[in-house]
C-alpha cells in the first residue's frame, strides 16, 4: 500500500464534536481514496489507537488546546509512574519519531525529559524530548512568556535509532518511569522505519573532516565547512559530510556546489542560525546540491526579520534540494527572488517557528514534490508573489499536517501555479488547506492557477479574534479583485471544521469547481461572501450540518451543471456564521 494513503487511512477516525461523522474511506469518492501526499519512508501509528493505560485526549479544535494540535484531534496523556502507550509494529523497523508534548518551563524556559522505551517488555533506550523549541505565547508574532496566555505550538518530534532492527510483531512500550523528569506527556503518534545503512562516500569527493570539522559536535566547524565548500566548489568535486553531528553556527554560502551526507539519520549538521544560503538575489546561486543528511537549527523564538532558516537565499539554474530533513529552524526554506529553475524533494520539515517552504519574490520554474512537513509554525507550503509575480511553480504530492497557523499551501497572488495530489490534515487556525489570495501586497493572480486531485481533511479554522470561520478551500480578495483562470478539478474536502469552500472579500471571477467532493462540514458547502463569478459541475456533498450553498452578497452568480443542483440560499445577515 502507498505510504500516504495508509497515513490517510489512520486520519480518517472519529471526527470532533463539531463535525458530523465520516468513518471509513469506503464512504469517500474515488478522488479521495487513490493515495496522495508523499510517498513516505515511515509508517505512522496515532497513539490513540494504540494500546494504553493513559487517558485519550480530545477530540477537540479549540485554539491553544492540546489536543487540536494533535494528528486526527486525539492524543494520549501520560502523568503517573507506569503509564505508557503501546504500539504493535506491523513491519520491521529500527528507528522511530515520536511526535509528543511536554510542559513548558516556570519562565518559558523550556524544559528537558525522557521517556522509557521498550521492546517486548525489554529497555530500548531513552527517548530524549524538549519543549525547549515549543510553548508560544501572547498573539502574533508570539512570545517565549507564559504570562502573555494563550499557550501553543506545543508539540516537538523526538527520533531514536534503535541500532538493530525489530521484526514484525514487536511490542514497543514508551512508559513513564520514577526517574523520567517531566510531571506529565502527550504522545501524540509515533513514525517507525527501517532505516537503511549509512550511504557510501561517493566516488572522488572531498570530506569536510579534511578541513578541520569535528564530527563528535565539540569543535566549531563552520569555518571547516566554508574551506571545504570553496575547495568543492572551485574543483568541481563532492562535498561528503560523513556520519557525525557537526557543529555550525551561522550561515554557509553555496554556489555551484554539491554537498552530500551518509543520510539524514547518520550526517547531522546543527547549530544556532545554521543555514545553507544562496546569494542574494539577483545573483542567485546556481547548480548547487543539498542531498542526504539533516539540517538541525537551535531557534527557540519566532523574530520575523530574522535570517534564520534552514535553508535560504537565492538558488536556480538546476539546483537540486532533496532527501534533507529540517528541523527547529523559522522557515524550512525561504527564497527570496528572481530565481528560476530549483527542484525539491524528499524533504522532511519539522517543527518550524513559522513557515515549512516559501517562494517569495519572483520565483519560477519551481516544482516541490515528494515532501513531508509536520507542526509548523505558519503556511506549510507557500508561493508568494511580493512585489515580482511567482509563475510557473508546481506544488505535487505532498503531505502537510498539521501547521499551527495560517494554511496548508498557500498561493498569494502569482500566475501558472498547480497544487496538484496533495495530501493536507488539521489546519489549526487562521487558514485553511488550501488558499488562494491576493494578499500581503501580493502581484495580483492572473493566468491559470489549478488546484486539482489533492485531499484535505479536518481543515479550515476559526480565527480567535474575530471569531470568523475560514473555509477548508477558500479564496480571499483582500487587497484586489481575483480575475485569474482558477481551476478546481477532482479535490476531495473531508471533516471541514467550518465551511468546505469560501469566497471573501472583493470580486471573484473565472472560478471552475469541477468534481468536488465533499464529505462533512460544519457549516455550508459553500459560502459566497463576495462579489463573483463560479461554476460548480459534476460535484456532490453529504453529511454536512446545513447542505447547501450559502451567499451573503447577490453579487456573486453561480451556475450548477451536471450534478444534483445545490439548494442556494440567500442570507442578508450572515452575521450568525461568524458566532
Amino acid at each position: 500500500m502507498h505510504r500516504s494513503l495508509a497515513i490517510l487511512l489512520l486520519f480518517l477516525g472519529s471526527p470532533t464534536h463539531a463535525a458530523p461523522s465520516v468513518r471509513t474511506i469506503a464512504a469517500l469518492s474515488p478522488a479521495a481514496t487513490r493515495a496522495r501526499g508523499a510517498a513516505l519512508p515511515f509508517d505512522e501509528y496515532e497513539a490513540e489507537k494504540a494500546i494504553t493505560n493513559g487517558v485519550v485526549i480530545g477530540p477537540d479544535r479549540t485554539f491553544t488546546t492540546i489536543a487540536a494540535e494533535a494528528s486526527g484531534r486525539r492524543a494520549v496523556r501520560l502523568s503517573r509512574t507506569g503509564d505508557y502507550v503501546e504500539f504493535t509494529l506491523a513491519k520491521a523497523a529500527n528507528a522511530v519519531t515520536v511526535r509528543a508534548a511536554i510542559p513548558d518551563g516556570d519562565k518559558g524556559e523550556g524544559r528537558d525529559a525522557t521517556l522509557g522505551v521498550f521492546a517486548d517488555g525489554k529497555p530500548l533506550g531513552d527517548l530524549v524530548l524538549t519543549s525547549r523549541y515549543g510553548w508560544y505565547y501572547g498573539t502574533y508574532p508570539f512570545s517565549n512568556g507564559p504570562e502573555d496566555g494563550n499557550g501553543h505550538h506545543v508539540f516537538d518530534e523526538a527520533r531514536l535509532l534503535f541500532g538493530h532492527s525489530l521484526p514484525a510483531g514487536t511490542r514497543v512500550r514508551f512508559e513513564l518511569r520514577d526517574h523520567d523528569r517531566s510531571p506529565w506527556y502527550v504522545v501524540d503518534l509515533a513514525d517507525f522505519e527501517d532505516v537503511p545503512p549509512p550511504l557510501a562516500r561517493p566516488r572522488g569527493a572531498i570530506s569536510v573532516v579534511d578541513f578541520g570539522a569535528d564530527p563528535a559536535g565539540v569543535g566549531l566547524s563552520a569555518e571547516a565547512f566554508a574551506r571545504a565548500i570553496a575547495a568543492a566548489s572551485s574543483g568541481h568535486k563532492i562535498l561528503w559530510i560523513p556520519p557525525g553531528t557537526f557543529r555550525v553556527d551561522g550561515h554557509l554560502l553555496v554556489d555551484q556546489v554539491h554537498i552530500e551526507g551518509a543520510g539524514v539519520w547518520y550526517s547531522v549538521v546543527r547549530g544556532r542560525g545554521l543555514g545553507f544560503y544562496g546569494r542574494a538575489a539577483p545573483a542567485q546561486s546556481t547548480d548547487v546540491r543539498l542531498e542526504h543528511f539533516a539540517i538541525m537549527g537551535e531557534i527557540t523564538e519566532r523574530i520575523d526579520r530574522d535570517q534564520v532558516n534552514g535553508i535560504g537565499g537565492a538558488m536556480g539554474g538546476g539546483s537540486i534540494i532533496r532527501d534533507l530533513w529540517i528541523q527547529h529552524v523559522k522557515v524550512g526554506l525561504w527564497f527570496d527572488g528572481p530565481m528560476r529553475g530549483i527542484r525539491i524533494s524528499r524533504l522532511r520539515i519539522l517543527d518550524t517557528t513559522a513557515d515549512g517552504l516559501n517562494f517569495h519574490r519572483g520565483v519560477s520554474d519551481a516544482v516541490v514534490e515528494n515532501n513531508f512537513v509536520r507542526n509548523t509554525g505558519d503556511d506549510g507550503l507557500a508561493a508568494w508573489s511580493g512585489q515580482m509575480a511567482d509563475h510557473h511553480i508546481t506544488f505535487r504530492r505532498n503531505t502537510i499536517i498539521a501547521p499551527i497557523l495560517a494554511n496548508g499551501i498557500a498561493v498569494y497572488g502569482g500566475h501558472d501555479i498547480r497544487v496538484s495530489g496533495n495530501l493536507i490534515a488539521d489546519t489549526l487556525t487562521e487558514g485553511g488547506g488550501l488558499h488562494l489570495g491576493n494578499r500581503f501586497a501580493a502581484v495580483p493572480a492572473s493566468g491559470k492557477i489549478l488546484f486539482d486531485h489533492n485531499t484535505v481533511l479536518r481543515s479550515g479554522s476559526i480565527d480567535p479574534q474575530s471569531h470568523a470561520g475560514t473555509g477548508a478551500l477558500w479564496f480571499y480578495a483582500l487587497d484586489a479583485p481575483i480575475s485569474a483562470g482558477i481551476i478546481v478539478r477532482d479535490n476531495a474536502l473531508i471533516d471541514s471544521t467550518r465551511e468546505a469552500v469560501q469566497f471573501t472579500g472583493k470580486r471573484i471571477q473565472q472560478v471552475w469547481l469541477k468534481a468536488l467532493s465533499i464529505r462533512g462540514a460544519h457549516g455550508p458547502t459553500l459560502l459566497l461572501q463576495s462579489a463573483g463569478v463560479a461554476h460548480l459541475s459534476d460535484s456532490n456533498a453529504a453529511e454536512v450540518d446545513t447542505p447547501m450553498i450559502r451567499r451573503c452578497n447577490p453579487a456573486f452568480r453561480l451556475t450548477q451543471s451536471n450534478q444534483k443542483p445545490m439548494l442556494v440560499q440567500d442570507s442578508i445577515n450572515c452575521a450568525w456564521l461568524e458566532k
